[in-house]
């Protein structure tokens, strides 16, 4: 395994452990950033569509196991790190905008569908608090990956 995808898995890692020891902390705001999503879309970009896949799946599923959801979670970061693998493998994606286009983009259309799948989607779900919560989540995955020195 390469440097950069050490530092990857670990930068998902600490996502993921940092999304739950927050968690009880960001319950109460309309808006906060979603750390599994950042972490399934950025473990995406280092991975192959197969493994992003089982990535994506593990992780909504711990999400749904931790949350008692519906299991629309694990269906959905499932197919978000399978596209977000293939669209690595397409898209050049050394440009300096691609990931924080593509985390904030990701992380708004997660948002969508799975308030669309749980009847709570709204035009100030949709409009207001799905792109701010895709902007901290971007802004948030973005400083972790200044940190790790992940991109380098």
């Amino acid at each position: 395994m390469a440097e950069a995808d050490r530092r990857s898995m670990a930068l998902v890692a600490i996502l993921v452990v940092l999304h739950f020891g927050l968690r009880p902390f960001l319950t109460d705001w309309p808006v906060a950033p979603d750390l599994l999503t950042a972490a399934v879309l950025l473990g995406a970009l280092s991975l192959r569509a197969g493994a992003a896949a089982i990535l994506g799946f593990s992780v909504g599923l711990l999400e749904e196991a931790l949350a008692l959801g519906g299991g629309w979670t694990a269906l959905l970061y499932t197919i978000a790190a399978y596209v977000g693998a293939r669209f690595r493998e397409i898209i050049f994606t050394d440009l300096r905008l691609f990931v924080p286009l593509y985390l904030f983009l990701g992380t708004w259309a997660i948002r969508l569908m799975l308030a669309a799948l749980t009847s709570s989607l709204d035009a100030r779900t949709a409009l207001v608090i799905a792109p701010v919560d895709a902007l901290l989540t971007t802004v948030v995955a973005g400083v972790g990956e200044a940190i790790t020195g992940r991109r380098s």
